[in-house]
C-alpha cells in the first residue's frame, strides 16, 4: 500500500488491531499493522499523507512527546490516537500536540469506520467531551485562544439574533442539550440552527465556530479599549 490512502495500525495488542481491522473493513479501508513505534517509524519513511491509528498506552507527557516526535519527523502524517481509558485532559493535550483524532480503542466498529474516514478526508474527530474542554480553554483565554481576525466579526454579522446567541453559547462550551434548555427549544432545533451557522460562517464544526466567535469577541473588546 502506498500514497495518500495508506493506513497504518500501531498497537502491541493483537486484539486491538483485530478490532480496528473490523471497523475499517466496514468502509472498505485497507490497512497494515505494526506492533510498535519503531516499526511504525520505519514504515512511515517515504510515505505521503498516511493515516496512523496509534494505540496510546503511556502517561500523558510521554504520549505528547511521542506524537510531537512523529509529527516532527513525518509532518504529513495524520494521527488518530486511541487509548483504553480516554480522558478529556489527555485528549486536549494530544489535540494541541497535533493529533487529528482521539477516542477509545474499543469504540464501536461503525464509529471507528466513520471517524477514520473523516480524518482521512482532512477533518478532525475528537469526541464531544474533548471538544468542549478545548472550547472552554478558548473561552477562558487559555493556550488555545484564537488570535483576533477582522474577518471574524464580518462573518458573524450574517447571523440572526437567535443564531448569535447559540454561537455565543457554543463559544462558552455549552452542549446542545444545555443550549436547548436555556433557550426553551429542542435539541433538534439547536442542530438546525447550527447547520445554518456553520454555512454562514464557513465553519465545519463546534470547535471552529468557537474559535471564530471568540476571535470576534476579542476583536470587539480590543476596539472598545482603543
Amino acid at each position: 500500500m502506498s500514497g495518500s490512502n495508506m493506513i497504518l495500525l500501531c498497537s502491541g495488542d493483537s486484539e486491538v488491531r483485530d478490532h480496528w481491522f473490523k471497523g475499517l473493513a466496514i468502509a472498505r479501508m485497507a490497512a497494515e499493522a505494526v506492533c510498535d513505534v519503531e516499526q511504525l517509524r520505519r514504515r512511515l519513511n517515504g510515505s505521503r499523507n498516511p493515516l496512523v491509528i496509534l494505540h496510546i498506552d503511556v502517561p500523558d507527557s510521554e504520549a505528547v512527546d511521542l506524537v510531537t516526535g512523529l509529527l516532527r519527523d513525518h509532518p504529513s502524517v495524520r494521527i488518530f490516537s486511541m487509548t483504553t481509558k480516554p480522558e478529556p485532559r489527555q485528549g486536549v493535550a494530544l489535540a494541541r500536540a497535533g493529533v487529528r483524532g482521539y477516542g477509545n480503542c474499543w469504540m464501536h466498529p461503525q464509529t471507528l469506520s466513520q471517524s477514520a474516514s473523516l480524518i482521512q478526508a482532512g477533518e478532525v474527530w475528537l469526541g464531544l467531551e474533548v471538544i468542549q474542554h478545548l472550547i472552554r480553554g478558548v473561552a477562558e483565554g487559555g493556550a488555545a485562544a484564537a488570535i483576533p481576525n477582522p474577518q471574524a466579526a464580518q462573518r458573524l454579522e450574517e447571523l440572526t439574533t437567535r443564531e448569535h446567541e447559540i454561537a455565543r453559547r457554543i463559544a462558552g462550551g455549552e452542549n446542545n442539550k444545555q443550549i436547548g434548555n436555556e433557550l426553551g427549544i429542542t435539541e433538534r432545533t439547536v442542530k438546525a440552527h447550527l447547520g445554518n451557522i456553520f454555512q454562514k460562517t464557513g465553519t465545519k464544526n463546534r470547535l471552529q465556530l468557537a474559535l471564530l466567535a471568540n476571535a470576534a469577541s476579542s476583536l470587539h473588546r480590543s476596539v472598545e479599549f482603543t
